[in-house]
């Protein structure tokens, strides 16, 4: 028997000393993660390129999920416009509105500071537009935003209002708001903000109108155009 004969029988006693010793199973996960690891190494000088298109892809997904956001919320602004100008119509109310909320900024711990934005507003003629005086509305200053997430919906006059929220109460006095109806608009995971309207300069609102039925009506329909997921939906139709 030559050498190389040898040295073949050693390496064969070896791999059957290996199977005996740890089991065939183990033996060819050894196997596979050493494959894995010689890949590596001999593509090492490859690993930029691989991190460079995975990062451009990336940046490709979310350039393309911005995009379809911009063109849902052009598309929907229409009917988000005339739901309110119904409500204003049909409530006989001063103000309707829209507010979003978003995460705007986080303490040192991390900690996100909850803020809603007054994003659709329709209002009767004579009647001031305050969409810019909620701009980046930090909810943490006030407790009526808790009072929603527990209740989901409230309405009533200023005066009632200033019993549980003076702050917001003032402020929105300040508005010339007499009367606010509003309630929490829900989407499939999260809170997406608030569909209320409001009567001004003293006015309330009369006894035979449904505000609870408006409230809850409209809310469901602004959720199904304000959620994330029709902008996914969105992305899935260009694909």
């Amino acid at each position: 028997m030559g050498i190389m004969d040898s040295e073949k029988l050693g390496v064969l006693d070896s791999i059957v000393n290996m199977v005996d010793k740890y089991g065939m199973l183990k033996l060819c996960k050894a196997l596979f993660v050493m494959g894995c690891f010689v890949y590596i190494i001999y593509n090492v000088s490859d690993i930029g390129g691989v991190v460079e298109h995975v990062w451009q892809h990336q940046v490709r997904i979310n350039n393309e999920h911005h995009d379809a956001a911009i063109e849902v919320r052009r598309s929907i602004k229409p009917q988000v416009d005339s739901y309110l100008v119904n409500t204003l119509s049909s409530m006989d109310a001063d103000r309707s509105f829209i507010m979003e909320l978003h995460n705007g900024t986080n303490n040192t711990a991390g900690l996100p500071f909850i803020y809603a934005e007054m994003t659709y507003e329709e209002v009767r003629d004579g009647i001031e537009h305050i969409d810019e005086d909620y701009v980046s509305f930090n909810l943490s200053r006030f407790s009526f935003p808790m009072y929603l997430e527990a209740n989901h919906i409230w309405y009533g006059t200023i005066d009632e209002l200033y019993k549980m929220d003076s702050k917001l109460a003032v402020r929105l006095k300040s508005n010339g708001v007499s009367y606010m109806a509003i309630i929490m608009i829900n989407g499939v995971d999260n809170e997406l903000g608030y569909f209320g309207f409001t009567y001004c300069n003293g006015r309330v609102p009369s006894g035979m109108v449904d505000i609870v039925g408006k409230l809850s009506i409209i809310s469901q329909k602004l959720a199904v155009l304000l959620d994330s997921n029709n902008v996914d939906a969105h992305i899935g139709e260009d694909d």
